[in-house]
């Protein structure tokens, strides 16, 4: 991946400012400093890509302390988490999870300067071959991917749309309570892109069991808009129809279209994430206080938890 900051349109670039505190001018001299103290931290054996320091100086505001906070965690949470963060090999079986359609990146943002939308289609899951770790191993590399090359992530975020239409108690006894805690974790402490909202579509009165299984692992508060919809329909009362693939009624390609544009960008990666093995955290070495993660802080990921409520 080239080191070379992408120029922004002037509406990103003005949200950039509001939204990320990012100012034009300082930004170089802002991405240094964190480079230097990376290569500085004896426990941190991590890239310094100027775009992906960029991606986690926006998720921060610019602090700088926030950032190298995160980054941190987003490197020393490999060595808990190795089953979804390690051996990033893009192989058959990682190609396979892509090709099951159960999270799907349509081609387009929001908007010229809105964010980016991603589409779960749980039904997809297959109970007997499907391997939860892998499908979080490839839903992470994509967002990683995504902090890399679109703008529109990094800056504005992430929609993620939840589609509950037919997923049974067996697709969704896959993902055990610590990994979805653990999912959570990287996603609220570590990863460079924010989520702004979640919507779960065609919920059920049915279905309330099955994700209320899902969603009492997290957090009774949030730190994005949380919506549940009966009907994919109710959907576009918060979103543009456009944003979504063909296959919902919008105009946002197919899915297939969609999928087989990842394909081809994880295969263009296969040699940046290969690299991806060597770095982590080595916590022996590292000087003042333990990270949360080896102190064994994941575990006690506990209090009150949400409970998912249907109008």
């Amino acid at each position: 991946m080239a080191n070379t900051l992408r120029t922004l349109d002037p509406k990103l670039a003005a949200l950039a400012k509001s939204e990320c505190n990012e100012e034009q001018a300082q930004r170089a001299e802002i991405i240094a400093t964190i480079k230097t103290w990376i290569t500085k931290s004896p426990h941190l054996k991590a890239p310094t890509d100027e775009q992906l320091i960029l991606a986690f100086l926006r998720r921060c505001r610019f602090s700088q302390e926030e950032t190298k906070r995160r980054f941190d965690n987003y490197y020393s949470l490999r060595s808990v988490f190795p089953e979804v963060l390690g051996s990033r090999q893009v192989d058959e079986a990682l190609l396979t999870q892509l090709q099951r359609g159960i999270h799907v990146i349509p081609m387009r943002p929001v908007s010229p300067e809105g964010p980016r939308v991603i589409i779960s289609q749980f039904r997809n899951i297959d109970p007997k071959k499907s391997n939860p770790r892998e499908a979080f191993k490839l839903i992470f590399i994509m967002l990683e991917l995504l902090a890399l090359e679109c703008d529109n992530a990094a800056i504005s975020g992430l929609i993620w749309v939840v589609d509950a239409r037919d997923v049974t108690m067996e697709q969704m006894m896959q993902y055990d309570p610590f990994l979805l805690k653990k999912a959570f974790a990287l996603v609220d402490q570590c990863i460079p892109l924010r989520f702004v909202e979640i919507h779960m579509i065609n919920m059920r009165k049915e279905g309330q069991t099955i994700f209320n299984f899902v969603t009492k692992f997290l957090p009774s508060k949030l730190p994005f808009k949380f919506v549940v919809h009966k009907k994919s329909e109710d959907l576009y009362q918060h979103l543009p129809r456009d944003v979504m693939t063909i296959e919902y009624g919008g105009t946002n390609g197919y899915q297939a279209e969609a999928v087989d544009h990842w394909r081809q960008k994880l295969l263009d990666s296969k040699d940046y994430l290969a690299k991806d093995a060597q770095y982590g955290t080595n916590e022996k070495l590292r000087v003042g206080l333990a990270s949360a993660w080896a102190n064994g802080e994941l575990d006690g990921m506990s209090g009150s938890f949400r409970k998912l409520e249907l109008d």
